[in-house]
């Protein structure tokens, strides 16, 4: 939504959004996942990404976006939790919540407004918009939301840092943003199989 997308197929039509997804779906989230032997997560990540690529379907962004305050704990703080406890990389997935938290403010990166639907939307806007222009503002006051992020979590200072990066990256504009993120990423890939 911050990037001007209506429907998720035309943000998955993206290229640079589907590798993000692509690419945090295999090195972020699929390594956090406890499933049968048999069941191929790649095939399954395929799958979801064709699903989100149908044009007929008319998944739309507002819809998707949605009680994030119900999604984001499960589906990606607990994964970056994990992936902290290994000492790996949440740069994706940091720019995922990232996202979410100027995503609260209400307003594009064109301008263009929109309502938040969420449980705990007023709380949440209130917190996105006082907290200043300052990525690091925005960052500490949303990490202070117990409701949403656990206070183990909320002073990780890797995670804390990662979040002010591309927090400050989004200012830039979320596509732009995204196209950082999947560099930045594509080099600490690179650099984790030459330490190997």
């Amino acid at each position: 939504m911050l990037a001007g997308f209506a429907t998720i197929d035309e943000a998955i039509s993206f290229a640079p959004l589907r590798t993000l997804i692509h690419s945090m779906m295999t090195h972020e989230i699929a390594p956090t996942l406890s499933v049968p032997v048999s069941f191929d997560l790649m095939a399954y990540r395929d799958a979801l990404l064709e699903r989100y690529a149908n044009p007929a379907l008319k998944h739309r962004c507002p819809q998707i976006a949605m009680d994030g305050s119900q999604k984001i704990p499960p589906r990606l703080l607990a994964t970056i939790a994990a992936h902290l406890e290994r000492g790996q990389s949440i740069v994706r997935l940091a720019l995922g919540v990232a996202a979410w938290f100027i995503f609260l403010r209400g307003r594009a990166d064109d301008g263009a407004t929109f309502a938040i639907n969420d449980p705990l939307a007023s709380r949440l806007t209130a917190l996105a918009t006082n907290a200043g222009d300052a990525p690091e503002s925005l960052v500490d006051a949303m990490l202070g939301c117990s409701d949403v992020c656990s206070p183990e979590l909320a002073s990780n200072d890797t995670f804390r840092r990662a979040l002010i990066e591309a927090a400050t990256q989004l200012r830039g504009g979320a596509r732009a943003a995204i196209e950082n993120t999947n560099r930045k990423a594509a080099e600490i890939n690179f650099s984790s199989r030459q330490n190997l």
